[in-house]
């Protein structure tokens, strides 16, 4: 009876273990709590039932902490109420299932900011994402849009009177020897432009000016600069003048404190950089807290900050995984026979007498004389050995920044030092011996790392006693020193430290043993060889690429030496010929559309990507999303998804298709690469929208294995003038990685 409760316990066991390895949790717990009902006094079958639940919980919240990574929020919900079910009291499922509710509602607000930010509502997209970090205060993606959106809303407030000057109509001077008032008042006449005098400025003063068609504050500065004066703007319709001395400038222009807590740049080296380029005081510097704080005018202090962003980028970081193989091989023959080296003669004392005397000499015969012979050795010996040693280790190391690794040992050296009164006394110093790898990876914009590479490889090659005692040692070393330029993920081996040994050596009779061939006989031979290479694989792999800022944000213009402040490109000129030509075909009744041979647009909107239908692995490529539209588009937000498993995104840039506009577009993206997601946000204030065809955005991917991946869309929404546009389907694209 006991031994077939023994197998009925064991079969309820083992059929546990069957469901829980299937998956089927539920079940599994079920046949074990049936089993320990059947069979109260099984200590196997309650251990079982314990044990059981807690790898079903466990296996539940890793499924859902990997759904959670994965953005699948109803899957990971419904994992977590299946591992409540199974324990309702479980403490780590209950956190769990809090974290992934507070996880969704900051994925929801951070979606939610972004197409505020992208419709330009900036303040509130700012309140969302102050409401969702009382949740996460610590959320990277959160807090890296609010301090974008600070950056826009600074910048846009420290530039808003610039730009209502800007906005007024053109203007033309043509004044000969006239003075200051009275240009002063042409400004004033043809802009609406009001001026407040300092009393120290001369107003008699004289100059000729011949400006056309110049915007109002160029016209200013211009005038100003002719009379070496400076301005003030007070607001958008209402410029203070005064004389450019310090202390003028002291009285007249604002200044702002602004302090700059940088994350990634020396406060030292920044506060050089702002010094050098903006021509101001040495600003504070507290190294400690690595920050640094100015107390400038607004232009100069909007200058900074764009300085500081484009300064302060995070350095590239990236993993070496680095293989070292020493291969040895080693063969070893010994064959022949071993003779006798010698015969020994000795003289042997008389019965009796324990040792040689005089008398004992004369009585020498050949029975007192004793032979000593040596053993004959028979050598049949092979040796063969192939030894590899092998290092794998990973450095995980910033941009232009040594790492070194050491495999290996500390050799003691013993040095004696003895006194002039008899004192001894004994240092140890240690001797590093084995592997010693130094690297400085260098990664550069384009996803290529140059690596400075020194490697040594070093072991004991024998012990040397001096003659005082002290024991030292001859290390035998290796290296090698060289500099490599490789892609993201491309191996490169590196060989030829090879060491060769061979060795000879025999043991023969005089004359019999140097005979041809019967001469084997009476010799033994060794032939020992030795023969050592090493070899290094290395692989570089990025985990962080080196910012490259796009030419509009790392080109800044900043006025004059004595008018410095943010502004806008100056627009090109037109050529007046070809602008008379177009007025007059205009006049004419020319027709003014697109090129008899340029393609007729869409009646609606229509969009596709364009990119490879092929790729290897470990290529990088680029993907564009072409638009055709009929329909005028004011913005395209849009939620892009991947496999983050087959694709990377290197970089997402903007197209062509908002561009063709005069009027300013705006773009922002982010990339969470955990997620596979890439969100877009393009917006136009072009007032009758834009028409045409064109790249709405740029993705710059890298293939990672081979397989089959794609894009698609999770959410895409064009914005027309005053209402949605309708799409027929979301457009989806596909490659295959080789």
């Amino acid at each position: 009876m006991l031994l077939l409760a023994g197998c009925a316990h064991q079969r309820i066991r083992d059929e546990a273990a069957a469901q829980l390895r299937g998956g089927q949790f539920e079940a599994a717990i079920e046949t074990l709590r049936e089993g320990s009902s059947r069979y109260p006094d099984s200590t196997a079958l309650r251990s079982g039932l314990i044990s059981s639940r807690d790898e079903a919980l466990a296996r539940l919240a890793a499924q859902a902490t990997q759904e959670r990574m994965n953005g699948q929020w109803d899957a990971a919900r419904a994992t977590l109420a299946r591992a409540l079910r199974l324990d309702p009291q479980n403490a780590r499922v209950k956190d769990l299932q809090t974290d992934l509710m507070r996880e969704r509602h900051v994925q929801q607000s951070l979606q939610i900011a972004r197409q505020q930010a992208t419709a330009s509502e900036k303040g509130a997209a700012l309140r969302t994402i102050d409401s969702a970090l009382g949740h996460a205060p610590r959320h990277p993606e959160l807090t890296h849009l609010k301090r974008q959106l600070e950056l826009e809303t600074r910048i846009a407030a420290g530039s808003d009177s610039q730009r209502a000057l800007a906005e007024v109509r053109a203007i033309s001077l043509d004044f000969r020897d006239a003075p200051l008032a009275s240009l002063l008042e042409a400004i004033r006449d043809g802009s609406g432009v009001s001026f407040v005098v300092d009393r120290d400025v001369p107003m008699d003063q004289r100059a000729s000016i011949f400006i056309r068609s110049a915007q109002v504050e160029d016209a200013i500065d211009l005038v100003l600069s002719a009379f070496q004066l400076s301005r003030h703007i007070v607001d958008a319709k209402t410029v203070m003048v005064f004389p450019s001395t310090p202390e003028k400038l002291k009285q007249h222009r604002e200044q702002v404190i602004r302090v700059f807590h940088l994350a990634n740049a020396q406060a030292k080296t920044t506060a050089t950089l702002l010094q050098s380029m903006l021509r101001i005081q040495p600003p504070f510097v507290d190294e400690r807290a690595n920050m640094i704080a100015l107390r400038e005018p607004p232009e100069i202090v909007a200058l900074a900050e764009r300085l500081v962003a484009l300064h302060d980028q995070g350095e590239a970081e990236v993993m070496l995984e680095v293989e070292v193989m020493e291969i040895k091989a080693t063969r070893l023959t010994e064959l022949g026979i071993n003779v006798p080296h010698s015969v020994s003669l000795s003289l042997l004392p008389l019965a009796g007498q324990g040792g040689l005397t005089l008398d004992s000499l004369g009585s020498v015969n050949s029975g007192r004389i004793g032979v000593g012979v040596g053993s004959l050795l028979l050598n049949l010996r092979r040796e063969v050995g192939d030894f590899n040693t092998l290092a794998n280790p990973r450095i995980r190391s910033r941009s232009r920044e040594k790492a070194t690794i050491l495999i290996g040992d500390k050799l003691p050296v013993v040095t004696t030092t003895a006194g002039s009164n008899g004192f001894v006394s004994e240092n140890i110093s240690y001797q590093e011996v084995g592997l010693k790898l130094e690297v400085e990876p260098i990664v550069s914009p384009d996803d290529e790392v140059a690596i400075k590479l020194g490697l040594e490889v070093s072991a004991v090659a024998g012990e040397v006693r001096s003659t005082g005692g002290s024991l030292a040692y001859q290390i035998g070393t290796r290296n090698a020193n060289t500099t490599l330029r490789l892609r993201d993920g491309e191996t490169q081996l590196l060989g030829g430290l090879i060491s060769k040994s061979d060795r000879n050596s025999s043991n023969r009779i005089p004359g019999l043993g140097d005979l041809p061939v019967a001469g084997r006989l009476f010799s033994s031979n060794k032939d020992d060889v030795n023969n050592t290479e090493l070899v290094l694989a290395i692989t570089p792999r990025i985990l962080r690429s080196a910012p490259r800022p796009e030419l509009a944000q790392a080109e800044m213009w900043v006025g004059t030496e004595n008018f410095t402040r943010l502004r806008q490109r100056p627009g090109k000129r037109t050529n007046p010929s070809a602008e008379k030509a177009s007025t007059a075909a205009a006049a004419a009744g020319a027709p003014s559309g697109p090129p008899v041979d340029a393609q007729p647009l869409p009646a609606g909107l229509s969009l596709e990507f364009k990119g490879p239908a092929s790729v290897k692995a470990g290529e990088t490529f680029t993907v564009a999303l072409h638009a055709a539209s009929g329909v005028p588009l004011s913005g395209m937000p849009m939620d892009l998804r991947f496999a983050p498993e087959h694709l990377q995104v290197v970089n997402v840039s903007e197209g062509t298709f908002f561009r063709q506009s005069p009027a300013a577009s705006s773009f922002t993206h982010a990339v969470n690469a955990a997620q596979g997601r890439v969100s877009v946000g393009l917006l136009s204030n072009a007032e009758k929208g834009v028409t045409g065809t064109g790249d709405l955005i740029l993705l710059r991917l890298k293939a990672l294995v081979p397989g089959k991946a794609g894009l698609w869309f999770q959410a895409l929404d064009p914005l027309g003038v005053n209402a949605l546009v309708p799409l027929a389907a979301k457009p989806t694209w596909s490659v295959e990685v080789q």
